[in-house]
């Protein structure tokens, strides 16, 4: 799969039944697909950790899923943006 692809597939969870929008707001996007790459690198930094369940990374847990909670909303208001 695809960088970009990985992009979509990640992203189109917090937008579902959005994927077509999604696909091209990615495309026309720079920062949409910025945000799209950040979201997915933290949310797959915190699933390995979550999985890991190691007690050190007690506090990086809470500061991924602090992160992805932010990018969350940082790519929602894009999303919305692009809509109007």
């Amino acid at each position: 799969m695809s960088a970009l692809a990985s992009h979509i597939a990640i992203v189109t969870t917090l937008f579902p039944g959005q994927e077509a929008a999604v696909k091209a707001l990615v495309i026309r996007s720079e920062r949409f697909r910025s945000l799209c790459e950040d979201y997915m690198l933290a949310a797959e930094t915190l699933t390995i950790m979550e999985k890991r369940n190691l007690p050190q990374d007690g506090e990086k847990m809470l500061e991924y899923r602090s992160l992805v909670t932010e990018l969350a909303g940082e790519l929602s208001e894009a999303f919305a943006e692009s809509s109007e």
